[in-house]
This record gives structure tokens, C-alpha cells and sequence, in this order.
């Protein structure tokens, strides 16, 4: 992906969206997980949109769990948009 598709990409997300992103990179961080997921998130960057519709498909398990799984759903948008787990890695590597 290159810088272009990342600032559009980047550009269309909500601010909301930004802080979810950044509060995924810091828990991960501050967890030191931050390399570990880096290595699986690029492994897994061609499935992403694949990964996404896992996640629509664990839905109902979730709602089970969690209350309001409102997050969840928001993770699971912002998965579906090509370039996102790219958004999400850059992120961690800025924390690294």
C-alpha cells in the first residue's frame, strides 16, 4: 500500500475511529504485545477483509459475553476497509 492509499485511508476515518485505533496500539503496547501483534497483523494483512467477516460471524458470541459490544462492531468496520490492519501496524510501530 502506498503513502497515497495510507492518507486517504487515514483521511477517511472518523475521529472516533482514529482514537479507537490508537487505544488498540496502546493497549497492545503497554501489554508488550506491541511486537507480537505486529508479526501476526503482518502475516494476516491479505485476510484482512476475510478476518473482518470472522468477526461478523463471532458476533453472536460476543453479544453473549459483553453487554455492549459497541467497540467490537467498530473494530470489526474498521477491519473491513482495505488498508486498515496497514493504519493499525503503522501505529504500533510508532509505539515500538
Amino acid at each position: 500500500m502506498n503513502e497515497q492509499e495510507v492518507a486517504e485511508l487515514e483521511a477517511s476515518l472518523t475521529e472516533e475511529e482514529r482514537r479507537l485505533l490508537d487505544e488498540l496500539a496502546d493497549g497492545l503496547t503497554r501489554r508488550r504485545l506491541g511486537s507480537a501483534a505486529l508479526l501476526m497483523l503482518e502475516s494476516v494483512k491479505p485476510l484482512g477483509f476475510i478476518g473482518s467477516q470472522f468477526l461478523h460471524f463471532l458476533r453472536p458470541l460476543v453479544s453473549v459475553i459483553w453487554s455492549s459490544p459497541a467497540r467490537y462492531d467498530q473494530v470489526t468496520r474498521i477491519l473491513e476497509r482495505r488498508g486498515s490492519i496497514e493504519l493499525l501496524c503503522r501505529r504500533l510501530e510508532g509505539r515500538a
